[in-house]
């Protein structure tokens, strides 16, 4: 390119930049245009021009022409990893894997996160974890280092693995111990290990960082309703309920059980007939169903 074909780029690309700063978008997506056309190996025009299309919401508009200007400059790995965070930004998971599953994780260390946190979001947990371990093994020292840690506590929580699932949760504690769902993470491990008095530590902690969050009232529910703390886990359970549109059908039947518990038929009776309408193969529904309804009609278990 020559210079003056470079200094005349260069300044069509600030005057852009202006204009969409003075909120003139449709000039500047104009100008980024006129730029494309004249020389489509300046990608900053692209990465602007698509960034304008994802603020107005037009993410079909911005994906294409970022598809495009990656075809055309298929070996450049920076336009390839903008393209991946656009994907990942606007929750695109199987592309962000087709993007940058070309990538060596040796030399592109944060395509392996990319790709463990896009399988871990398709649920294909043995593919999350084996990117992670990949992201966490090329030794890059991030700031994405101890959140990967998290997500490999995740993961082995999905997979049952929870030995490991706590192992990868004390790893991230150094820097993440006042995080909410670092806690919660540590709650349900120490749940599934039967350390019951270090999970009601955790999950009360969860709840003081993040009091609007549900999902740590279920678990305080689950974990109270364990110990035998029946109207603790009442308490949880029915404020989860009250946060969700559509609760558990599980946290609903639990419900039931602690209240079945503190001798309260009637309203285990209801909370199991919601987990039924939630899900009508829940087995535990169904026969706490069967017990409060012969406790109510017996007489010997009403509040």
């Amino acid at each position: 390119m020559g210079i003056d074909i470079k200094y005349s780029i260069e300044h069509r690309f600030k005057s852009a930049h202006d204009f969409e700063s003075s909120g003139l978008n449709l000039h500047a997506m104009q100008i980024y245009y006129s730029i494309l056309n004249d020389n489509p190996q300046f990608t900053e025009a692209g990465f602007s021009l698509a960034e304008l299309f994802e603020k107005q919401g037009n993410i079909n508009s911005a994906k294409n022409l970022l598809s495009n200007s990656l075809n055309e400059n298929p070996s450049d790995n920076f336009a390839r990893l903008y393209f991946a965070q656009f994907l990942l930004r606007n929750s695109l998971w199987e592309d962000v894997i087709d993007v940058v599953q070309s990538f060596d994780v040796r030399e592109e260390p944060i395509a392996a996160f990319f790709l463990g946190y896009s399988y871990f979001m398709l649920q294909n947990f043995e593919h999350a974890k084996i990117n992670f371990q990949h992201f966490i093994k090329t030794g890059k020292k991030t700031e994405l280092l101890q959140e990967t840690y998290i997500y490999l506590a995740k993961t082995e929580i999905e997979l049952k693995n929870f030995e490991s699932a706590l192992e990868y949760a004390k790893k991230s504690e150094l820097v993440y111990s006042n995080f909410w769902e670092l806690n919660l993470v540590f709650a349900i491990t120490h749940y599934n290990l039967d350390m019951y008095t270090h999970a009601v530590s955790s999950i009360s902690k969860a709840i003081r960082l993040n009091p609007k969050e549900p999902v740590v009232y279920r678990w305080a529910g689950k974990i109270f309703l364990k110990v035998g703390e029946y109207l603790k886990a009442e308490k949880y359970f029915l404020k989860y309920i009250e946060m969700v549109e559509n609760p558990a059908s599980e946290a609903c039947s639990e419900l039931g059980e602690a209240l079945l518990k503190t001798n309260n038929a009637q309203n285990a009776l209801h909370y199991y007939e919601l987990a039924l309408k939630l899900d009508p193969l829940n087995k535990f529904a169904a026969e706490g169903l069967k017990k409060a309804a012969s406790l109510l009609e017996s007489g010997s278990n009403e509040k």
